[in-house]
């Protein structure tokens, strides 16, 4: 069913019906369930709103049928109900001494899940909304298609950086504090574009700043815990100024705030390979090499002033010292935090 949920919501046209919010972005989801939730006004838990997960989903079609003793309609909110997951099944190598207790905890799941969803499409509900909460869910599975055609259905990708803008200048505007759309976009590329690190991010700015002031990008640097991706673009940036010293304190900061070592690795890996091509594409007249990294446009920037601090053969050379330590370390000749100490002292 193909509905405007906005409308909705906006006309508080949200009663008797089924709703599966889903996506990686917490945030706006999290947004949407409270605007429905409003349309209710007085919620009492346990009556007249209800909160059921994986571990309670089977109570689902009870509470739906349960009247709201003392109230006109009630709410259900399932998060993570894991109904919308293809369930993996396992080899032969993995199978266990409880395989069988498994199967019958499996049989009973498929049972409950196929009253749900003979419920679900009787498009019977009376009385009771219905909110699915959901990361991942698999659109061939027959609840999603029982959804798609008697719910309505919404997906919550994480945002893009030239849609986390308006969100930004509109949230700092409510609190009297104005902000540009240059100093707007440099905050998501220092912070992420997870709304959730955006918000408690900007609230420090704002509190920061002060009412009836803008905010700078001295206040940014200042303020704003820098995302991985910042961080690593940084330790580049100086790697390539030969400030080592530096660099290696940032790796070892980036280990104590538990950052894995693995995941640091590859994105200096890829940072490092992005530099050469970049390099390659400038001193050989290539004009279109971003049509092929696809970076965003402020990174590629950086980046094109980032390579200024190398020669072609620097960067081909720790590319090189990089592929093979990622070899070296998987054969068990050097370990990963040494290998990559080894890199930047390299670099000279």
């Amino acid at each position: 069913m193909s509905t405007n949920i906005d409308k909705l919501i906006e006309e508080k046209d949200v009663f008797d019906k089924v709703f599966l919010l889903y996506g990686e972005e917490k945030y706006l989801k999290n947004t949407y369930i409270n605007r429905i939730k409003k349309c209710f006004g007085e919620l009492m838990k346990g009556l007249n709103y209800i909160v059921l997960d994986d571990t309670s989903i089977h109570n689902l079609i009870q509470e739906a049928t349960t009247p709201a003793f003392g109230y006109e309609n009630k709410l259900i909110v399932v998060n993570n109900s894991k109904l919308f997951k293809i369930n993996r099944k396992k080899s032969s190598s993995e199978s266990t001494e409880n395989d069988e207790e498994e199967q019958e905890v499996q049989s009973s799941s498929n049972s409950y899940e196929n009253d749900i969803i003979e419920f679900l499409a009787s498009n019977n509900i009376a009385n009771t909304t219905i909110i699915f909460n959901e990361t991942d869910v698999a659109k061939n599975k027959k609840i999603y298609k029982t959804l798609d055609k008697v719910g309505h259905i919404k997906e919550f990708k994480i945002l893009k950086d030239k849609e986390i803008i308006p969100y930004i200048i509109d949230i700092t505007g409510k609190y009297g504090v104005n902000i540009s759309k240059d100093v707007a976009s440099y905050f998501v590329q220092i912070c992420s574009n997870n709304m959730e690190d955006v918000i408690n991010e900007l609230r420090k700015l704002i509190e920061y700043t002060g009412k009836g002031n803008s905010i700078q990008k001295e206040y940014v640097d200042l303020i704003t815990t820098k995302s991985l991706d910042a961080v690593i673009f940084d330790l580049t940036d100086n790697l390539g100024k030969r400030n080592i010293t530096y660099c290696i304190d940032t790796l070892n900061e980036l280990l104590m705030q538990k950052e894995p070592l693995q995941k640091i690795y590859i994105m200096i890996y890829r940072h490092y390979k992005s530099l050469y091509l970049i390099k390659y594409a400038i001193e050989h007249g290539y004009d279109n090499i971003n049509e092929v990294l696809k970076l965003h446009p402020f990174v590629f920037l950086k980046a094109k002033d980032q390579v200024k601090n190398y020669t072609l053969l620097e960067l081909k050379n720790i590319y090189k010292m990089l592929m093979k330590l990622d070899i070296d370390n998987k054969s068990g000749n050097i370990d990963l935090y040494t290998g990559i100490i080894n890199v930047m002292c390299t670099i000279k």
